[in-house]
């Protein structure tokens, strides 16, 4: 679901729910006095299995469980009920060894799962778990239920072709009709060969001679038809479909790490379902030496660089990022260049080949994705963005922190099908299905409805949600003044007529402060110092009186607190809350509420600018011209922006110290340039023509915006 991978509707019948039918009819001891003598070479595989499979088909299913089961598939008239152990279709290769049952009626679908699970302990399944080291107490199958695709075509394709892994191809084998009798090697096949990465080229099609195909039938089930003489040489699959397909094959493999081999289907509309994918074998022929000797062929355009986020090898075309349109625009299999690691570069990076920015670590939020996503990163490369041209394609090697000019092959190949032993072993397995309830980030986006401590589903989650309230309730601290009646405020003394009162929690303020006054020399905190730097620019805080539009003037002045502005606690007062490295700032200007929570530590990863506006002193629609505008000029410079009528949300993570700063140089000069713009914001033409104006001159500010 995280890649956008079409599947079929379905449901999960978990492992879970297998321990709990094997505790429900005592079944634990039985199975385990049963493999005893296995295990020991006193019996053989079928007799063990067999007692043990009848154990299973005779136990009565949970009642809670039936009912959860039957109400699940009553949906859908007919079900593909498959098997999911745990090492399947992973690093384990279980193909053929476990049931999978196709077109079973609602009513019949409790009784499948069941011979699903008693096919965990085929005599077949049990050897083949003993010579892989899995441990009896990791058997456990957990059920899953498809919905029935009515296939036009179906087949299976190999993310590489093992017969000419140097050929830079994959496979994709097609039949008219279902596709059961592809896996059961019982069809002659289309196959289509075809270059493995975009355009996914063509390169060799055999087409067979299809005379008889097997489809759903009208009442249920199966029924194999004769196709017209007409059809029989024609190709299973069209040209965009082939292109599709194997898009889906890269994708994947990119994603797992090895070469897949998926199973897929084309239904009568042409939509492209993935029904299954798991681990293709294939037993390593390159060897390293000849690996470094082939990569000495290739120009090196940036060597021992940067620091290791996620490991692996990855090529594809450059694309620097560099706004939300650029992400946009990111194209599946390019290599993610980038100069900061910031979280809203996080919706490239399932389709990123590899990922380099200039700055971030590998404990950043980035490059947690990353990992999650098995994409190979390289953070802290300097000047990368200058080194890497747009479009030019290149292999980034992190095992070696080496970027090639061209597409390596060779070591694209020897990376796929490497041996990976240790990612068999019962330890790994076990630490990375513990890792699973760790790591995951699903809670992305504060303003999604999901964003609930019921949406957490990862310990990564509940970290991220208690922070993002944490942060929420640091924007509110004026509402909890009244509990601090014996706090210090100094006043900040200066030219531009704010008031601000300022709050010191510790480092903020010079110890040799005197009085009830302080100047912005005796300020210590380095965020208030640098908006201050911002506001006080010459020119920026302008007391010339603007011309008033009446009827906006007296639409601002009837406005209610119901339309959703909502007067914080203490409004009147202009308050700064601070620290060495903090601000926590509520400043009301006229009508207009600015409220910017700020953290500008040495560490990247520490660091965010929070910024929220709303109000102002005119007509809705003149408002909300200026929260645009607002929101244009914020974009510009990389902070994540959303809107709400007048209210702007603006937001901006991990960058370095002297880039907060030249932000928040940025952001006091915007606070000052537009605050009696509403009055002038007549038109949208007006709205251009003022964010030309401010980008001109905040972009000094704020460094250039040639990449982000």
């Amino acid at each position: 679901r995280r890649l956008k991978v079409p599947v079929p509707e379905g449901f999960i019948v978990t492992t879970r729910a297998y321990r709990r039918f094997i505790e429900y009819n005592h079944l634990d001891d039985r199975i385990h006095t049963l493999l005893d003598p296995w295990i020991s070479g006193e019996v053989e595989a079928v007799q063990t299995s067999r007692q043990i499979q009848y154990a299973l088909l005779a136990g009565v299913m949970p009642p809670e469980l039936s009912r959860e089961i039957r109400r699940e598939a009553q949906i859908r008239p007919f079900w593909a009920v498959r098997s999911s152990a745990v090492g399947e279709d992973s690093e384990l290769s279980f193909a053929g060894l476990h049931e999978t049952f196709l077109q079973v009626p609602s009513l019949g679908v409790p009784e499948a799962v069941k011979k699903v699970w008693a096919s965990l302990y085929s005599p077949e399944a049990l050897n083949y778990r003993r010579r892989v080291g899995l441990l009896a107490e990791e058997a456990a199958m957990a059920v899953l239920c498809q919905e029935v695709v009515a296939s036009r075509a179906s087949g299976v394709m190999h993310s590489l072709d093992l017969e000419a892994p140097e050929t830079d191809c994959l496979i994709i084998y097609a039949c008219r009709g279902l596709g059961r009798t592809v896996m059961e090697g019982k069809a002659d096949l289309d196959r289509f060969v075809v270059e493995r990465h975009p355009p996914f080229r063509l390169r060799i099609q055999n087409i067979a001679v299809k005379k008889n195909y097997r489809r759903v039938a009208p009442g249920g089930g199966e029924e194999e038809v004769a196709a017209p003489p007409e059809e029989w040489a024609r190709p299973a699959l069209e040209p965009q479909e082939i292109q599709a397909l194997a898009r889906w094959s890269v994708i994947l493999e990119r994603y797992f790490k090895r070469p897949q081999e998926t199973e897929w289907a084309v239904d009568d509309a042409g939509r492209i379902w993935i029904l299954q994918s798991r681990r293709l074998a294939s037993p390593t022929t390159i060897k390293a030496p000849d690996i470094c000797e082939t990569c000495s062929s290739y120009p090196i355009l940036i060597k021992d660089l940067g620091a290791v986020a996620h490991a692996g090898v990855g090529a594809g075309p450059v694309f620097v990022v560099t706004s939300d349109q650029d992400l946009e625009r990111f194209p599946d299999g390019a290599v993610l260049v980038t100069r900061y690691t910031a979280p809203w570069l996080a919706p490239a990076v399932p389709k990123a080949a590899a990922i380099v920015a200039e700055q971030g670590s590998p404990a950043g939020h980035l490059a947690t994705i990353a990992r999650e996503f098995r994409v190979p990163t390289l953070v802290g490369v300097e000047n990368a963005v200058a080194l890497l041209p747009q479009g030019q394609e290149i292999t980034v090697d992190t095992y070696n922190r080496s970027i090639y000019l061209g597409r390596v092959s060779e070591l694209l190949r020897f990376e796929l099908i490497q041996s990976a032993a240790f990612e068999d072993a019962p330890e790994f397995r076990l630490l990375r299905r513990i890792l699973k309830r760790i790591a995951p980030l699903n809670l992305t986006d504060p303003q999604d409805a999901s964003f609930t401590p019921e949406g957490c589903r990862s310990v990564h989650d509940v970290i991220r949600f208690v922070h993002e309230k944490a942060v929420e309730e640091l924007m509110d601290l004026p509402r909890f003044l009244k509990r601090f009646r014996e706090a210090r405020l100094w006043t900040l003394a200066s030219d531009v007529p704010i008031g601000l009162k300022i709050w010191d929690l510790g480092g903020g303020i010079s110890p040799e402060a005197r009085g009830s006054k302080v100047s912005i020399e005796e300020v210590r905190s380095l965020p208030l110092k640098s908006l201050w730097e911002g506001i006080t620019q010459p020119g920026v805080w302008s007391t010339e009186p603007v011309p008033v539009d009446f009827k906006g003037l007296m639409a601002s002045l009837t406005r209610t607190l119901g339309e959703g502005l909502q007067a914080p606690a203490y409004a009147g007062i202009n308050l700064a809350v601070v620290t060495e490295t903090y601000l926590n700032l509520h400043l009301k200007l006229g009508y207009h509420y600015n409220l910017i929570d700020v953290r500008m530590e040495a560490d990247p990863n520490r660091n965010h600018i929070y910024f929220r506006f709303v109000g102002g002193v005119t007509d809705l629609t003149r408002r909300s011209r200026r929260a645009r505008l607002l929101a244009d000029i914020l974009s510009r410079f990389h902070f994540k922006v959303d809107i709400k009528g007048d209210l702007v949300l603006a937001r901006v993570l991990h960058l370095p110290r002297e880039e907060m700063h030249r932000r928040l140089l940025a952001m006091g000069q915007l606070i000052g340039l537009t605050r009696q713009l509403d009055m002038q914001l007549k038109s949208d033409e007006d709205v251009a023509q003022f964010f030309e104006t401010f980008v001109k001159r905040l972009e000094p500010a704020a460094g250039s915006t040639s990449s982000p």
